[in-house]
This record gives C-alpha cells, sequence and structure tokens, in this order.
C-alpha cells in the first residue's frame, strides 16, 4: 500500500536487508514521523547513527546522516519510496550506492 495522509504523524521501526559487494547485510531504521519531518536512527553493520534532515512528502522518504565507522564518519544520504508496510531505498555514500528494502515490524499498525 502506498502513502495515506494519515500516515503522517507515526512512530515505525522497519527492518532492514541491504545488497553489498560482500553480500547481504541486515539493519533497522527507527521512524519518527510528524508532519514532513522526519527523524529517527538507522542501524547498520551493528553501528547506529541519527536521521538528519528528514522528510516524508507524498511517500517520498529522504535522509541524511553520518555512520561512525572503526576508520571514522560516513556521511551518508538515503532517499526513496516509504509505503505503510514497506520500504525501498537507495544510500550513497563515498564508498559505494546501495539498495535497502525494509519491511515494517508492526503490519499496518498506527
Amino acid at each position: 500500500m502506498l502513502w495515506r495522509r494519515d500516515m503522517k504523524n507515526q512512530n515505525r521501526t522497519y527492518m532492514l536487508e541491504m545488497e553489498t559487494p560482500l553480500g547481504k547485510r541486515r539493519g533497522v531504521l527507527n521512524l519518527i514521523l510528524l508532519g514532513d519531518s522526519v527523524s529517527g536512527d538507522l542501524t547498520l553493520f551493528t553501528r547506529t547513527a541519527p536521521i538528519l534532515e528528514g522528510h516524508c512528502i507524498g511517500g517520498r522518504l529522504t535522509f541524511q546522516g553520518e555512520m561512525k565507522t572503526l576508520v571514522g564518519g560516513l556521511p551518508y544520504q538515503a532517499s526513496g519510496i516509504l509505503g505503510e508496510d514497506s520500504l525501498k531505498m537507495e544510500i550513497h555514500t563515498a564508498r559505494g550506492h546501495y539498495l535497502v528494502r525494509g519491511t515494517r515490524r508492526e503490519k499496518g499498525g498506527a
């Protein structure tokens, strides 16, 4: 199901699967949707980072942040489509671009 107007003020958790050159990696995306603003955090490679400058307008999700790695910070930008129970996005970093798919943990809930 695609984006609906009543989906704008919610907390959501998505279980993620990301394609990498070394195989699939799993993670979690916690979203706080308030109007068109998005906050929360992203966990990938066992590290969690806050979402910065997030927006969701008409189901188009964009946000950025910086993952902490063993060799320093890795800034990223994410963009994609947010559905009621799923999401599909791309994450762009200086080290590559990654396709990420997510399934909502609490299906169809508020």
